[in-house]
């Protein structure tokens, strides 16, 4: 199957060049008229390069200035929380750190399979790959633009379940946003900018705090970025900097009974677990414009250091606590580019990717009393990420565009205790994908796509080599590392249809395939590629207009995402998602924005003795205008519904088994205002 999809691919990506080639006499000295496109709303993040978002055989989500302005989201976080398809647990500021998925890829606060771009910058956790939200002043937001699905084909590891790109203001003016609220949350996010002929400047500032919505669960945070653009002649740079310090208290887990008598408390085991961070970042980011080839280069240094206390939980009530200390850097660069033939008809790109991230990581025992004793393991290593990609598409017919893209990625571990044990395996993938796209109707109302692609995420450092010590009961530790751990890879088939208009809707349905998964084994207590998983699915979206003044939507999705072994749903994966929502203009030059948001069919174990109470939580947001400025007023699940995000279960002494839970977050309530000049 996979040999099929790469011939394939290999034959979309050369049809291009030879069709450009033979047309090339015909189109010298005249002007070639453009074929005709479905809509102008311009995307770059799916395709990597401009491109028209009705024209891209994928899933796409857009959310621009006054789209943000709108959801009640006042943190980076919370926006993903309103990304039709994806979903996010605990999103809220107050409620500590943000996981979310897609397509039932959850990886539980371990692992990610959501890439997260900022302005073309990959942000991530060198040792696990999770996403920091936090790190972009909600104020500096420009645009934020997503798609779900494999993103391999043109970004690499992590890119399974979906990708979400962040971009920044480059625009003059000054913005501030002041909010404050339940639990003594307050934030102050600012930007300011200017434009000038030939060059710019950008800075933008945050500070938060939180008591938190759960007990031990407080946080504060402050944040500064800033970036200078320059344009001579046909070039043009900018180079972006950020720097960061946040602590975070971390409550736990609950078991099931404890959630259900206070699902806003802390187990007494977790009242050390917390989180010191500090973070820099810088980029540089070099284009040339023209309309041969637009060549785009990119370098960035991304630095952090954390000291963490977290408590794991071996059996009820019994835990193992530890102090670690993380100091990473990753360095790396993007290239890219692309070429127009045959008058726009046919385009092709081009890309490099390489990374050099470095991790040195260290555990020490905590006394019963809080202190940091003795030191228990250290490792350092350093992880190697090379990636070429090169993709095309081409109107074969005025109605109709055909895509190709084909990426190969090394991903080369080395150190990591190296002189012990045999170097790891190699983890090499190619991944292919075909599309297409179709104008149905004669003004590109209606449209459809199909496309077939392969996938891959690598083993995250800590899966293969964290050396955190656990007690065997023995007199003796053991770890739950694997360095012999192999890619997850995935093939995927995706087929949608979607109509544009006064009523915009759109359904797809998707079913991937899903080798060598990686997961816990209890036979040897460590991670091991011992999962087979399907993932199919339908969503379904409808947004409409009722009048001047009403704006509703309904986004549904069905997910079943099944062992192939036992084809039972996975563990934390609702079968059912919907939310419902509503953008309605109110007199007084008030907006008012409601959402209803419910998902259900999710479990605790594979084995699905305990299902999850999800959440069925109403979001709302009163917002006036006033002049430049705005003010507005949020309530977070205003109904105040106490359900379960995700969980676990674990075995106890006598042979059950007791399930825990991270309870959602609680109502909170805040107002604001919006200042711009």
């Amino acid at each position: 199957m996979v040999h099929r999809i790469t011939q394939v691919t290999l034959i979309a990506l050369l049809l291009p060049a030879a069709s450009a080639g033979g047309q090339a006499p015909a189109n010298q000295g005249t002007a070639t008229q453009a074929p005709p496109r479905f809509e102008t709303d311009i995307v770059v993040t799916p395709e990597r390069g401009e491109t028209p978002r009705a024209l891209i055989p994928a899933s796409t989500v857009v959310m621009d200035r006054d789209a943000l302005a709108v959801v009640p989201a006042a943190h980076t976080s919370e926006l993903s929380a309103f990304l039709p398809g994806f979903t996010a647990a605990r999103s809220q500021f107050h409620a500590g750190r943000p996981v979310v998925s897609a397509r039932g890829f959850f990886g539980g606060g371990e692992a990610e399979y959501i890439l997260l771009l900022v302005d073309g910058v990959p942000v991530s956790d060198v040792e696990s790959g999770l996403v920091d939200w936090s790190l972009v002043p909600a104020s500096s937001i420009r645009r934020v633009e997503a798609f779900r699905g494999p993103g391999a084909s043109l970004y690499g590891d992590s890119a399974v379940g979906g990708v979400v790109q962040i971009l920044t203001d480059r625009a003059g003016g000054t913005r501030a946003t002041i909010t404050a609220g339940s639990f003594t949350t307050v934030s102050a996010d600012a930007s300011h900018g200017r434009q000038f002929d030939r060059a710019g400047y950008h800075v933008s500032a945050v500070a938060r705090r939180t008591d938190g919505g759960f007990d031990h669960s407080g946080s504060d945070q402050l944040l500064g970025t800033g970036s200078l653009d320059r344009r001579q002649g046909a070039f043009s740079w900018r180079l972006n900097g950020a720097g960061d310090v946040r602590r975070r208290d971390d409550p736990g887990s609950l078991s099931s009974d404890a959630g259900a008598r206070d699902p806003y408390g802390s187990d007494p085991l977790f009242r050390f677990d917390t989180v010191d961070r500090h973070g820099f970042s810088t980029a540089f980011t070099l284009r040339h414009d023209t309309p041969a080839w637009r060549p785009q280069a990119r370098v960035y240094v991304n630095t952090r250091d954390e000291d963490a206390i977290r408590t794991i939980l071996l059996a009820p009530d019994l835990g193992d606590r530890r102090a670690r200390a993380i100091a990473s850097l990753a360095v790396g660069g993007r290239l890219d580019g692309e070429h127009a033939f045959a008058g726009a008809r046919a385009i092709a790109r081009f890309g490099l990717d390489v990374a050099r991230e470095r991790l040195d990581t260290s555990y020490r025992a905590v006394t019963p009393s809080g202190e940091i004793g003795a030191l228990n393991s250290s490792l350092a290593g350093r992880r190697l990420r090379t990636g070429a990609f090169a993709s095309s598409s081409w109107d074969v017919a005025s109605r109709v565009r055909v895509y190709g893209a084909l990426r190969w990625d090394n991903v080369h571990d080395a150190g990591f205790g190296e002189e012990d044990a045999a170097e790891p395996s190699p983890q090499r993938a190619w991944s292919p994908r075909v599309g297409l796209v179709t104008q149905l109707s004669a003004r590109g109302a209606v449209s459809a796509y199909a496309q077939i692609s392969r996938a891959f995420k690598a083993p995250t450092l800590d899966q293969r080599f964290d050396p955190r010590p656990y007690p065997d009961f023995g007199g003796g530790t053991f770890t739950i590392s694997n360095r012999n751990l192999v890619p997850q890879r995935a093939t995927n088939v995706e087929a949608g249809v979607s109509g544009n208009g006064r009523l915009r809707w759109s359904a797809l349905a998707y079913r991937m395939e899903v080798e060598d998964e990686i997961d816990f084994d209890v036979r040897t207590f460590s991670y091991a590629n011992i999962g087979r998983s399907t993932h199919t699915g339908i969503e379904t979206e409808v947004e409409g207009r009722w009048g001047d003044r009403v704006r509703p939507s309904v986004a549904y999705a069905l997910v079943r995402v099944v062992d192939a072994d036992t084809g039972l749903q996975l563990k934390n994966v609702a079968r059912h998602v919907l939310a419902v929502s509503a953008d309605v203009g109110l007199p007084w030059r008030v907006r008012g924005f409601a959402r209803f948001h419910r998902s259900w069919g999710g479990f605790l174990d594979d084995e699905h003795a305990f299902p999850i109470d999800g959440p069925s939580t109403l979001d709302l947001r009163l917002r006036r205008q006033v002049g430049r400025h705005a003010i507005f007023f949020d309530a977070l699940n205003a109904t105040g519904h106490k359900y379960e995000d995700y969980g676990f279960t674990l075995a106890d002494f006598a042979g059950g088994m007791v399930p825990y839970v991270y309870p959602g977050a609680p109502r909170a309530l805040r107002a604001g205002i919006t200042l711009a000049f």
